[in-house]
Order: structure tokens, then C-alpha cells, then sequence
């Protein structure tokens, strides 16, 4: 039988594989009915053995009149068949004997029935015994495989001169394997014994008795296991190849097998032997050897040519192949003189920036009968693997991914020549080799370019010693028309003499990013501090400037971290923060690589309690666009902020209103040091050490001196939350010898501003500087509360637009007058949306201060005594105490903004639910909110009167109102807290076009005040004591970095 497989022809007489035996797996109940034997399972069928392969006789010839094609003709059985092997195919003659049959599987014995329950017991008879279980089913014998049978014979007749026509041939005369053997079933188990009958008490009148119940039955035993033991088929022998070669004399010889050529070893070594396979030179293969490993000579006429086999890296050189010896004799192994070549192609596309070429190849040799049937030799050669790279590489350049105007700047790189031979101009290769620095866009003044080509620096290297490092250096400057905060790009390319043209070519390239930025100056009464990395994003630096500078017309000082490495300030030698107190800090909190180190954050730093002090003195502070990844991290800094605890000297005498003193050492409990420091009121300016009181604690009757201050610590705490709840204080124990006290610092107040907002600040339009309008709320949300406020209440009366100088009014160094100006021109008007901003910004801030007061309050009566009420709200009395003392609203359009804000107010300062209304009507015996209300709703109705025109006033009153009832509906309605975040920043997110704000309070990560015991104080001053350690380490790296590539001397 011949067939046609793919790219194969097979001539197939194969024998039949044998059948399996036959196996009996009927459905039968899985044990015997009651009281009866389980089946004997059934054994197994007997398999069948395979039947032998038949004998297959060819003779195979060419025929020039088909160049290419071998020629098989059939004789014996296959006598009149012919068949033409092309040069893509082969021939398979198959005779494999057949298969013996698997064995089968006996059949399991049944379980044996139970035995039958005996009767119950009953007044006239004892109870039956319960009957023996059946006995299991024998389990049925499994049977042997069955014999494979022999693999048929090939016989091959073929020309002495036609021996090269084997090698489309391949043959398979396996014999047939036996089959497997089967498995026995399992026994039977025995059938459980049946249950004796119940025992019987029973009672007639005065009479009684009782009758024994039954035995339980025997379990039955379980059935006999087969015990014969089954082998699997014996495998049959293979048949067997015969090839019968007819001489030119007709005389005749026969082998056992064709001619199977190997190849048993080869070298390869590169061209100049530098130990490099290099892209544009050739690689030599030599010291070859080959072995005959077949039944029977090669072709003592035909040719067997040797050459390296083409791959998308190699290019052989066909001319050069090398030519077997003729005749080969089994088992001999000959060695060829002679090289063959192959040249390495260059490459034909350009590689990613920066990444150096190294590709894993693997070279192996062909054997080709090159004459009439060109077809190579299979399974001739296992391959080589090799490495196709360049002699020379490129580290990445050292350099800085920011720099400013004016500085002359210094950066390196590293050429490495790997190979064992030196490269260079002045070598004995005379490959020219060097880098070549270019900058296309024309952005920097390259020091040492050429007047002909001043966009391009080149080093060419007299030479470079094998496997060693050179190291080049060049400078530059930015020139000055290029605008700050772009981006310039610099090309350095690695370049090797090509080694057949000797034209220089790049082999490696690294392009560098830098960020131009502009020189920090310090304003006079600056306004608003930017601080940006190397990898902000310059569009959103432009859209901030355009914000501020050019839309607001304030101030704005830029500083980067990119260009120092640490918040120190170059004018100032301190951080550059504190000449910004009281104002406003925007960080650009995006992540940033760190002067060629580890990614690192803004927040890393900044020191978390000099940050502390700023912010209780009112500063400000943004962190824009924080990656959700690392927000976890900022909130950790933040946490570490809310209390600074800097080693604090004791104070024990002084006077009792000044914080820091403890009433002249006469002896204090938590409610008088809380009492005391509500009496003093906050300090001008924030201490150094924070330590507002200290009060000395003696020993409890069943407690030591420790738990003494410890408790007192947590009461101190819980007093000053209840006392001054927008204020924060941290109370811990101190134990010295047998004494203890109390220490109480002041921590960052509940009305600092410090928020974090996530994502954004996507690109402009084109052409423009436009600032999303979420950006710009968050940015004009964080400039001082008094400016705002201000700012609010100068545009009262103006519907869409506000004069520069009309907003700015009685607001000293925020407007940013050109040099020459006395006032703002006309033309500089604030559009809408920036007022409507400051109005929802304000709202916000005004409703959370009045939450934070009323939402900490005690049981009655509330110790914060009527009139210090609106004086522990700085924000609420601030803005209240800028109201106009003259009217500007003489029209209801005009009044929308204002009426928006003092009804939100109204809405928190009311009654938002029956109990709080309740309450309220308590107000005299010590409601917290009950007595405020009064207070704010007068505050609210003489703003609006002061503010108004009198025929307007009363529609204005009317409007606050209505927006009242609209924010407690918006409160209801979004349940939880009774506060106006969610309804206000819904409000804004609606304002700014957003689904929802994703913006976060860091100041409220630790919402009150709180006590620490000493083991939390260590904790919290080792944290910040590592943080100062790691901005130490960071900033002499910077500092080294910089000392050595800007503006450096030789």
C-alpha cells in the first residue's frame, strides 16, 4: 500500500495490530439481594497477537530526462508501481509488524446480600436472631497480552553511481510491541449480618415481664480474589534493511544500512581575531571533521560539498564550500582542509535608544549533494551557538535631567572596548572609532563643536586598549533663546569604522532628555511658591504660570528641586518654604528620578515638622498631581507632620496665660492646663519646641508614677479636644527618677490648609496655556483664607468679571504691577470663573471649620464659655469681620455668589435634624451649637445688610434662606455625617466638570488632639530623626553631582 503524507510518500505494509480482549462490564445491582450469594464476576476475553509486516523490494534510478526527481520501482508484491521523489520530498517505506492486543480486565464480584433482621420480641415470644449476610462473588480473572509480530524486510536495489539517490529514503521495520497486560477484578465483599430483633418489657395490670430480643447475624464473607498472574505480549524483532549495490562490473554488494554522515566537530574564530563576532566582517569555520556513522560507504562518485548554513545574521560565501572525501567507509572519520566563510550582515534596522546590540546565533554546517539532486544531508550538524556584537559599547551617559540658563554644564560617558585587540585611529587595525555628541533642535551651545558643524561635538580615540575604559567629557550651555520649562535632546552615538568600507557607522546610541529650566529669583512680598522636579510635566508649568501670572496677576516664584536637590534655598541658604510663610506652596508631587539615583518624591525632602511650623502660621500647602501609588507614602509624611515633637527643654515656672508655663509651679490637673491654654489662646508665632504646657503628676493610690501620667496624659487629651476643638495638642507622659509629668505640645490646627489632589493636569489645547478648571480650583482654593476672603468681598456687586484692582483691594504685595505701573490697567479683569472658584473654596472651608466646632462638643453644659465661641473660629470671624461697611449690591443678579455663601453657612450653623433643633432649644443651658447659632445668624444678617443696598437686603435674606434649605436637602440626602463636604464638593465637581473629586485632606489624618505613651514618642521622634538622615544622604549626593557637572572647575 502506498500513500502520500505532507512532503512525505510512503510505501506502507505494515501488519494488523491484534485486538484487546474482551471485557464484560454489565449493569448489575451493587450487592445481592437479601440472604442470597453476590455473581462471580467474569473473567476476561483472551487478546489477539499482531500480524506480521510484509517485505517490501524497490529499486531506485535517475533519469536525466527528469532532472531532480529519484525513481523507485516497485518489484515482488509492489511489481508495476512507480513512484518520483521530488526534491522537497521523501519516500517512507513502513513495514512494521503489528501490535499485540492489550489485555483485558476482569469483572468485579457482587457484594453478597445482608442478611434478613430476625422479628421483634413480643409478650409471647423472645426475639428472632437476625440472619448471616451472603457471601461475596468471586472477582473475574483478567488475561495476558498478546504478542507483537516481526517488522518486514526492505531490500533496495541501486547503482553503484546512484548511491547518492538514498538519501530521499527513510525506512521504519519496527517490530510490533506487546500488548499490555490486564487486570483481575475485585472480589466481592461479604453481606452484613441481618439484625436481631428488638428485646420487649411489658405490663398487664399488677403483672409484668419482658422477652430477650435476637442476636445480630454474621457478616458473610467476602469472595475469592483470582490469583493467576498476568504478563503483558512479547515484542517481536525488527526486520531488517538491505541494500544491494551493483558495481560497474557487475559484481554486487549488500549493507545493512544507508551511509549516515555526521559532523563530529568544527572551530569558529572571528576575522581579525579579537575574539568579537562583528556585524560587516566575515567568521571562519576550519579543523573540520566528519564521521560516517551508516552501514555502508558514501557515493564513490558523487559530490558532497560543506558549507555554512545561511541565517538572518550569516551571509555564507557559496563560492568557498569545501568537498568531502569520496567513499567514506562506515565507522571512518576524515578531517577537511580547507576554511569555510561567512560574512555577518550589519543591521538592517535601527536599534531602541540605548540598548547595545548582542544576539544569541546559532552556526551550524550543511552537507549538500550538489550535482543533480542539490539536497542537503539531514540531521548533519547539531549547530554551534556564537554572539554577534560589537567590539565597543556604551555606558549611558552621566548627566543632569535638569539644567538652567546661564550654566555652563559638564557631562561624561564611558566607551568600552570588550574585545582583546586596541581600537582607534592609531592602532594597528586602524579602525577609527570615537562618539559624536549632536544637538538637532540647536538648544545648547556645545563647547567644543566646530564652527562648520556647531550642532555636533565629535571625540574620535587616537586608541582604546583592549578590554579597557575610556572616559570623555564635553560641556555645554542653553542658549539663551530657548524658552524655560521645555524640553532639549541630545544625541551621543557610539561610532565604529565599518570593517569592509572603513565608513564610520553608529553602533550604539543614547539619547538625553533635559528639562530647561529657568534660575529661582525671590520676589519682593512674594505670593505663591511652585516647585517643580526635572519630570514635572512642562505644560502643566506653563499652565500654572498662565494661571497665576498672567490670569490672576499675582506673583508666582518657580524652584526646582531638578536644579538643587534639596528645598534649600539659593538666595536664603534655608529652606526655601519659610520665605513663603503665610502664603502658598504648590509641590508638583509627581515622582522623579533622583540626580541619576533611586525614584524618589517630593515629600522625601521635606522635613515633616519644619513643614509643621509653616503650616500653623497659616502657609498653605498643594501637593498636585500624586500618583494613587503614592499616596500612601505622602499620607505617612503628613501623619509625622500633624504633631512635631522637637526635643522640648522644661519650663517649670512662668506665667500661666503664656504658653509653656504652668502657673508658677503650683500643681495642675488635665482640666486646669486645658483650661489655662483656652485662657491663653493660640501663640503669635509658633515655638520652636511646641511645648505649651507642663504640669508635674504624682503617683495614684493603687498605680505607680508611670500609669499615673499615662492616664492623666489620655484625660489631658480628651479635655483639650472638648476645650478647643479646632486646635490640636499631643499629651504624653515624662518619668524622670521618681518624678513624672505631663508635657503638652500644640500640634498643626484643624483649619491649616494642606491638600494632596490625584491625577490631572493633562496638556493644553493647542497653542494655549489653558488650565483645566479642577486644577485651577485646587490652586486658587490654597492661597491664604484673609486673601480669599478678601478677594470675596472686593467682588461682591460684580456680576461676571472683576477688576484687578478692585479684587485686590486692601490686599498688600499679592498684585504683580509691571516695573512703572502705580495701578493695575483697566484691562486687567478676573473672569467669573475665578470668582465663582473662590466662592465654593470658601463656602468649604467656612462649613468644615463650623462642623470640626460643633461636631467635638460635650455633654452640658460646654465648657467654651458664650463669647470665646466665635473667637475659637478664626476663619468664621475672619471673614465675617471683612465684610464692607458701605453697600455694593444693588441689584439680586449681583448677589448670587454672596447669598450661595452665607447660606451654605446658615445651613451648618442651624439645626439640621429635630434632635439638634432639640437641643437647641437648650442653648441656655450650655448647648454648644444652640449658643452659636445666634451668633452666626446675627454675624449672617448683618453682612448681608452691610453688604446690600436696602431695598435688596430683604431679597437677599430671602435667597440665603432658600440656599439654606437646598444644602440641609443636599445633607440629608447623601446620609453620614451631618457636614457640608459631600454636598460642597459635589457642588464643585459639577463647577469644574468632573464625575468626583479626587482630592485629600492631610490634615485630617489625625482629626483631634490625642495622647502618646513614651514608647510612641520615641517612635514618632526616631521616624522623623531617619527622614532627616535620608534628606542628609540625599543631599550630599546631590550636592557632589552638581559641584562636579554645573558650572565646574578643572
Amino acid at each position: 500500500m502506498a500513500m502520500a503524507a505532507g512532503n512525505f510518500k510512503i510505501v506502507d505494509t505494515s501488519g494488523q495490530d491484534g485486538n484487546p480482549a474482551l471485557e464484560f462490564f454489565e449493569r448489575r445491582a451493587a450487592e445481592a439481594f437479601v440472604g442470597c450469594n453476590g455473581e462471580h464476576g467474569r473473567s476476561a476475553g483472551a487478546a489477539t497477537a499482531g500480524t506480521p509486516g510484509s517485505d517490501i523490494r524497490i529499486r531506485v534510478a535517475y533519469s536525466d530526462a527528469e532532472p531532480g526527481l529519484v525513481q523507485v520501482t516497485g518489484e515482488g508484491a509492489h511489481t508495476g508501481r512507480m513512484w518520483k521523489i521530488d526534491r522537497g520530498e521523501q519516500l517512507l517505506l513502513k513495514a512494521n509488524g503489528g501490535k499485540g492486543g492489550n489485555g483485558g480486565r476482569g469483572e468485579n464480584g457482587q457484594a453478597g446480600g445482608p442478611g434478613r433482621p430476625g422479628r421483634h420480641a413480643s409478650k409471647y415470644r423472645a426475639g428472632e436472631d437476625g440472619g448471616d449476610g451472603g457471601r461475596g462473588g468471586d472477582a473475574g480473572a483478567g488475561s495476558d497480552g498478546a504478542d507483537g509480530a516481526p517488522g518486514g524486510n526492505v531490500y533496495i536495489t541501486i547503482h553503484d553511481d546512484d548511491t547518492d539517490l538514498l538519501l530521499p529514503l527513510t525506512y521504519d521495520v519496527s517490530g510490533g510491541q506487546g500488548g499490555l497486560s490486564g487486570d483481575h477484578g475485585m472480589p466481592g465483599e461479604g453481606g452484613r449480618g441481618g439484625r436481631g430483633g428488638d428485646p420487649c418489657n411489658w405490663s398487664d395490670g399488677d403483672k409484668s415481664g419482658s422477652m430477650p430480643g435476637g442476636r445480630n447475624g454474621d457478616n458473610g464473607p467476602a469472595g475469592n480474589p483470582a490469583s493467576r498472574y498476568l504478563s503483558a505480549g512479547r515484542s517481536a524483532p525488527h526486520g531488517s534493511v538491505q541494500i544491494k549495490v551493483i558495481r560497474g562490473d557487475l559484481s554486487e554488494a549488500t549493507y545493512p544500512a544507508p551511509y549516515t554522515l555526521e559532523l563530529v566537530h568544527f572551530d569558529v574564530v572571528d576575522e581579525n581575531h579579537d575574539g568579537v563576532n562583528e556585524p560587516g566582517e566575515h567568521i571562519f569555520v576550519h579543523n573540520i571533521r566528519v564521521r560516517n556513522r551508516g552501514g555502508m560507504p558514501t557515493p564513490s562518485t558523487r559530490s558532497i560539498q560543506l558549507l555554512i548554513q545561511g541565517t538572518q545574521w550569516l551571509d555564507p560565501v557559496m563560492t568557498e564550500p569545501l568537498q568531502l572525501p569520496f567513499s567514506i567507509q562506515p565507522g571512518q572519520e576524515v578531517a577537511l582542509p580547507g576554511v569555510l566563510r561567512a560574512r555577518i550582515r550589519n543591521e538592517w534596522t535601527e536599534k531602541p535608544i540605548g540598548s547595545c546590540l548582542r544576539v544569541d546565533e546559532t552556526l551550524h554546517l550543511v552537507a549538500v549533494f550538489n550535482e543533480r539532486l542539490n539536497r542537503p544531508i539531514p540531521n548533519f550538524s547539531a549547530g554551534v551557538p556564537i554572539t554577534i556584537r560589537y567590539p565597543l559599547s556604551l555606558d549611558a551617559p552621566t548627566y543632569l535631567d535638569c539644567v538652567a540658563k546661564g550654566d555652563k554644564v559638564r557631562f561624561k560617558w564611558v566607551v568600552h572596548n570588550d574585545s582583546s585587540l586596541p581600537y582607534g585611529s592609531d592602532t594597528q587595525l586602524r579602525r577609527a572609532c570615537g562618539t559624536k555628541l549632536s544637538d538637532p533642535e540647536r538648544f545648547f551651545a556645545l563647547t567644543y563643536a566646530t564652527a562648520e558643524k556647531p550642532d555636533e561635538a565629535v571625540d574620535e580615540l587616537d586608541e582604546a586598549e583592549a578590554f579597557s575604559t575610556v572616559t570623555i567629557e564635553q560641556e555645554f550651555s542653553v542658549n539663551d533663546h530657548v524658552m524655560e520649562f521645555s524640553d532639549g535632546f541630545l544625541t551621543l552615538e557610539l561610532l565604529l569604522a565599518d570593517p569592509l568600507t572603513g565608513q564610520m557607522r553608529t553602533i550604539q546610541k543614547h539619547q538625553m532628555r533635559m528639562q530647561i529650566s529657568g534660575v529661582y529669583h525671590l520676589s519682593p512680598d512674594p505670593s505663591v511658591l511652585l516647585v517643580v522636579n526635572a519630570s514635572t510635566p512642562n505644560h502643566a508649568i506653563h499652565q500654572i504660570i498662565g494661571l497665576l501670572r498672567h490670569r490672576l496677576h499675582t506673583k508666582l516664584d518657580i524652584f526646582n528641586l531638578g536644579l538643587t536637590g534639596s528645598y534649600e534655598s539659593p538666595v536664603t541658604k534655608q529652606s526655601v518654604l519659610a520665605s513663603y510663610a503665610g502664603r502658598t506652596v504648590i509641590v508638583f508631587a509627581n515622582a522623579f528620578t533622583y540626580f541619576g539615583g533611586e525614584v524618589r518624591n517630593p515629600w522625601d525632602l521635606l522635613d515633616p515638622w519644619e513643614t509643621a511650623l509653616l503650616l500653623k502660621g497659616g502657609t498653605s500647602l498643594l501637593f498636585a498631581n500624586v500618583a494613587e501609588a503614592n499616596l500612601q507614602g505622602l499620607q505617612a509624611w503628613a501623619t509625622q507632620a500633624t504633631f512635631p515633637l522637637f526635643g522640648a527643654p522644661t519650663n517649670a515656672g512662668g506665667d500661666p496665660e503664656q504658653p509653656g508655663g504652668n502657673g508658677g509651679g503650683q500643681a495642675l490637673n488635665a482640666k486646669a492646663a486645658a483650661e489655662a491654654l483656652r485662657r491663653a489662646g493660640p501663640a503669635a508665632t509658633p515655638l520652636p519646641s511646641w511645648e505649651v504646657m507642663r504640669y508635674p503628676v504624682s503617683a495614684g493610690l493603687f498605680g505607680g508614677i508611670e500609669s499615673a501620667a499615662a492616664g492623666s496624659a489620655t484625660g489631658a487629651a480628651k479635655t483639650l479636644t472638648k476645650q478647643m476643638p479646632l486646635r490640636r495638642f499631643v499629651a504624653f507622659p515624662e518619668i524622670e527618677a521618681k518624678a513624672g509629668s505631663v508635657v503638652v505640645c500644640e500640634g498643626v490646627p484643624r483649619t491649616a490648609k494642606m491638600l494632596a489632589t490625584v491625577g490631572y493636569f493633562g496638556p493644553s489645547p493647542a497653542g494655549t496655556n489653558h488650565i483645566a478648571d479642577y486644577d485651577m480650583y485646587f490652586i486658587l482654593s490654597c492661597l491664604p483664607f484673609a486673601v480669599r476672603a478678601r478677594m470675596f468681598w472686593n467682588a461682591i456687586g460684580r456680576l461676571a468679571t472683576c477688576e484687578a484692582s478692585v479684587l485686590y483691594a486692601g490686599i498688600e504685595g499679592y498684585l504683580d504691577l509691571p516695573y512703572g505701573l502705580a495701578a493695575a490697567p483697566d484691562s486687567w479683569l478676573i473672569d467669573d470663573k475665578v470668582l465663582q472658584a473662590l466662592g465654593f473654596s470658601l463656602q468649604l472651608d467656612l462649613c468644615h471649620e463650623i462642623y470640626c466646632f460643633t461636631g467635638t462638643q460635650p455633654r452640658f453644659p460646654d465648657p467654651i464659655p458664650v463669647p470665646e465661641k466665635l473667637s475659637q473660629m478664626p476663619l468664621t470671624s475672619l471673614f465675617f469681620s471683612l465684610a464692607p461697611e458701605q453697600p455694593r449690591v444693588t441689584d439680586i443678579a449681583e448677589a448670587q455668589r454672596l447669598a450661595s455663601a452665607l447660606g451654605a453657612v446658615h445651613a451648618l450653623a442651624n439645626p439640621l435634624s429635630f434632635w439638634q433643633s432639640v437641643k437647641a432649644a437648650f442653648s441656655c443651658c450650655g448647648n454648644r451649637k444652640g449658643q452659636l447659632t445666634a451668633k452666626l445668624n446675627e454675624q449672617i444678617l448683618l453682612a448681608v445688610d452691610r453688604a446690600c443696598a436696602p431695598d435688596v437686603a430683604a431679597v437677599v435674606h430671602k435667597a440665603v434662606m432658600e440656599r439654606s434649605g437646598q444644602v440641609k436637602t443636599g445633607i440629608h440626602a447623601s446620609g453620614g455625617h451631618k457636614n457640608f463636604d459631600r454636598v460642597g464638593q459635589a457642588e464643585v465637581a459639577a463647577f469644574v466638570s468632573v464625575s468626583g473629586l479626587m482630592v485629600h485632606d492631610l490634615t485630617a489624618l489625625q482629626p483631634v488632639s490625642t495622647a502618646m505613651n513614651t514608647a510612641q514618642v520615641d517612635s514618632h521622634r526616631r521616624n522623623h530623626w531617619a527622614h532627616q538622615q535620608m534628606m542628609g544622604t540625599l543631599k550630599t549626593h546631590a550636592e557632589i553631582q552638581l559641584k562636579e557637572m554645573v558650572n565646574a572647575e578643572d
